[in-house]
């Protein structure tokens, strides 16, 4: 058995932010554990969108030497009409990300799979395939199919979606991120970012596009749509364990980041309610959004058309608050939508 203080479940960047910033507080004996062999974990991270705003990194706390190169703007495409929308945000390296968080922590990572998790008195004792972990806290970071939350807080995401990603020869000094949306992704969207190396990353739900032709792939699960809290008792989830991706913009990397600095604060103060809190209060987690996914979920070719219609002549503030004055039923797809892709990446 091997005991410790923190016993972190998943070395993705939510759960390696979690320990660099335990290190930061001073909280020593954290273990680290993640399933996946080196190459599969590398292929992993490294197919993957990339992005993430200037304000979500800065909040993150997170070393910067991982940006490589900055975006500017968020370019919606729904037939021959964009809709170009200005931000601060980054392309970033996610392997020198993770590689940078785990060398700016002293936490210990083990090659390992946890099988079944049960509550104690005075902490948790993890069960995996090579022995077991007792811990004082444990954090779930271990992805959309979460061991922790379902042995721990018993429920699952509203929705999950397969989502593959492409790695593409293409023009990687641009500075736009490209969404395209219609009825051919249901209640999600096509994208294509730049990345690095003259690659491009593109982006889509498995099954509704074309195969590009690619130098690499990989796939994943998103998660979206909370209906559980984040804490009980010395336990915590965080990043997509936690259900706190954003269920209009996708973006899941601030929030991972983000989510795996408050529980490792929140834990050095022996406060994990004020996580619960942060979690409840952020802007970047507002049920609002997942309202307005359930909408697009329905729309149909016409709804895309109508919805769109106010912004022909180009983007503004000004145009967007028309369109919610004249179509009050999609009020509250403009604001998710809005503010989704200002913080919610």
């Amino acid at each position: 058995m091997r005991e410790c203080n923190v016993l972190i479940i998943g070395g993705g960047l939510s759960g390696l932010s979690a320990a660099y910033h335990l290190t930061k507080a001073g909280v020593r004996d954290v273990v680290v554990v993640e399933r996946m062999s080196d190459t599969v974990y590398g292929h992993y991270h490294r197919t993957c969108g990339e992005a993430i705003s200037e304000k979500a990194l800065k909040l993150s706390g997170a070393p910067k030497d991982c940006i490589v190169k900055d975006v500017h703007t968020i370019r919606i495409t729904f037939g021959d009409l964009d809709i170009d929308r200005p931000v601060q945000g980054h392309i970033i390296d996610r392997e020198r990300l993770l590689e940078d968080l785990r060398k700016g922590s002293d936490a210990e990572v083990v090659r390992d799979s946890i099988l079944a998790v049960k509550s104690l008195e005075d902490g948790f004792l993890a069960v995996s395939a090579e022995g077991e972990y007792r811990c004082r806290y444990l954090i779930g970071a271990d992805g959309t199919f979460s061991v922790i939350r379902k042995s721990v807080f018993g429920f699952a995401p509203e929705h999950r979606l397969a989502v593959v990603n492409n790695h593409v020869e293409g023009d990687s000094d641009t500075d736009v991120l490209g969404f395209e949306i219609s009825v051919k992704y249901p209640g999600s969207y096509r994208y294509d970012f730049p990345s690095k190396d003259g690659r491009r990353i593109i982006g889509y739900m498995v099954g509704t596009d074309d195969v590009p032709e690619y130098i690499e792939r990989g796939y994943r699960y998103i998660g979206v749509g909370r209906i559980g809290p984040v804490v009980k008792g010395r336990c915590c989830l965080v990043g997509d364990a936690a259900v706190l991706t954003n269920p209009i913009s996708f973006g899941g990397i601030g929030a991972a980041l983000q989510s795996g600095r408050k529980a490792a604060e929140s834990i050095a103060s022996d406060r994990l309610d004020r996580y619960q809190r942060w979690v409840e209060k952020n802007i970047m987690f507002d049920y609002h959004y997942m309202e307005a996914l359930r909408t697009f979920l329905e729309w149909d070719e016409n709804d895309y058309a109508d919805a769109v219609k106010p912004f022909r002549k180009g983007y503004s503030i000004w145009r967007g608050a028309l369109a919610i004055m004249r179509r009050p039923k999609w009020a509250n797809v403009y604001t998710s939508i809005w503010v989704a892709f200002g913080r919610g990446w």
